[in-house]
């Protein structure tokens, strides 16, 4: 095979398969510890006598760790490889969660959670790096959109186990689960190899090659199914951000922009504060209408997984966010009429569960996907750190925005304004996104080298 003829029947070995599984724990890493602040507030709230903008300090910190972390490990994982950024992270999990459940003020609460960020950040940035330079063309949407089910299930765990120890109101337990999944990230990193692309970048061919060899590779070794990168490898910042490569920018961090200010944060971390806001009443009805939202977005991530290296990225992202942007448009409408009541609730959760089908189909997925295919081997570290640094700055933006949205706007009018961004996202994806689907990574960055416009990336020769 060459990258003048199209993908097929590539296989995944047994080593892909490893990577991409013990890669995306960083992604249930992810998801429980960002979401499970969702659960616990109300709890940590009461113990230390928060208010508002306290409360949201300590939802902020682990984001402003993310944000960090994000670009730390651009240079990091420029300099040291893709495995050793992961296991520090993975180090960093577990003690930044045993840390959070143990403090004993609220000072120490938020540097523990800012520690959880930068393991967050970092793993943001990586994992989906890490999966993208080692699985076959044809599956690597698939393979690295696990880090996104990952990401639902982690936040679907975190929910599940706020169920559990709501009664009790046990916030330190609940935050100290979430150290458990890094063990065995911990190990099965141990025994992985570098990303072969990596290793020939930096000058270790013959290290190279046996990685390749582990994961499957075969055939004809990647740099000669395509041109080399036109830079040196690792130049980073300042090629990243010339002329030729910011429009690659603009299409990773745009990307990520959008899905953080649709509103899929503030729903996910404050889904108990909206739910009681409608009309679910008691102890268990915002988290029991909230671990509903939550498989929905598990289930909704796994039929993306099957979608999306056969429907390709830009048809599903115009697939999702047309839902989307309805049904946060509807329900802007409908609770402005119905105010806070049965009714208000059951047209929350029913529009809340498109919203979030919508989201996992596309936004949820497909960012990390494109942002590992797209920038240039010379620059990819600092490329994907900066995307998810985007991330994480907009995510830091909408959960500090969305208290006083809500109590400026309401509910009604809060939801209507993420679905106008929704709305701008469709035309940003029929402008921006190219179709990268069973392409490799030589390709996109061939078609790159010769001044393709970042919407004809995917493109083959004669197309």
């Amino acid at each position: 095979m060459t990258d003048m003829a199209r993908p097929a029947g590539e296989r995944i070995s047994g080593t892909a398969w490893g990577i991409a599984a013990v890669a995306s724990l960083s992604g249930l890493l992810i998801g429980y510890n960002t979401a499970v602040i969702a659960p616990a507030l109300p709890f940590i709230s009461g113990h230390f006598g928060l208010l508002t903008g306290a409360e949201g300090a300590v939802v902020a910190t682990v984001l402003i760790g993310g944000f960090a972390g994000s670009f730390i490990a651009g240079s990091a994982t420029r300099r040291w490889g893709q495995k050793p950024v992961l296991i520090a992270a993975a180090l960093l999990f577990a003690v930044g969660a045993v840390g959070s459940a143990a403090a004993e003020s609220v000072l120490l609460l938020s540097l523990w959670r800012l520690a959880l960020g930068l393991a967050v950040g970092a793993s943001s940035a990586v994992a989906p790096l890490y999966i993208g330079e080692t699985a076959p063309s044809r599956w690597r949407g698939a393979l690295v959109s696990g880090i996104q089910l990952a990401i639902t299930v982690g936040i679907l765990l975190s929910y599940l186990v706020g169920l559990l120890w709501t009664p009790s109101g046990n916030w330190r337990a609940m935050l100290a689960a979430g150290a458990l999944p890094a063990l065995p990230m911990l190990v099965g990193l141990a025994l992985l190899p570098e990303s072969p692309r990596w290793l020939l970048f930096k000058g270790r061919a013959e290290e190279a090659v046996h990685a390749w060899e582990r994961i499957g590779g075969g055939g004809v070794w990647p740099p000669e199914n395509g041109a080399p990168p036109a830079e040196p490898h690792g130049q980073g910042w300042r090629t990243l951000f010339g002329p030729r490569l910011r429009p690659v920018l603009l299409l990773a961090t745009g990307l990520f922009a959008f899905a953080n200010l649709s509103g899929i944060d503030a729903i996910l971390y404050y889904a108990p504060t909206i739910f009681a806001e409608v009309g679910f009443s008691g102890t268990f009805g915002p988290i029991l209408a909230t671990s509903f939202i939550g498989v929905i977005n598990v289930l909704a991530t796994l039929v993306a997984m099957g979608l999306i290296d056969r429907l390709g990225r830009r048809p599903l992202l115009i697939l999702g966010l047309v839902p989307m942007t309805v049904s946060l448009l509807v329900l802007a409408v409908m609770l402005g009429l119905a105010g806070t009541s049965t009714l208000a609730g059951a047209i929350a959760l029913i529009c809340l569960g498109v919203f979030i089908t919508g989201f996992a189909i596309s936004l949820g997925p497909l960012p990390y996907v494109l942002m590992s295919e797209i920038f240039p081997q010379s620059v990819r570290e600092a490329g994907t750190g900066f995307a998810a640094a985007a991330a994480w700055g907009a995510n830091i933006l909408v959960s500090a925005s969305f208290p006083p949205l809500l109590a400026w706007l309401g509910v009604g009018g809060t939801f209507a304004l993420y679905g106008l961004i929704s709305a701008g996202a469709i035309l940003f994806v029929v402008m921006m996104v190219p179709e990268t689907r069973g392409c490799s990574l030589e390709l996109i960055e061939t078609n790159l080298a010769r001044g393709c416009r970042v919407r004809y990336l995917g493109s083959w020769p004669g197309e």
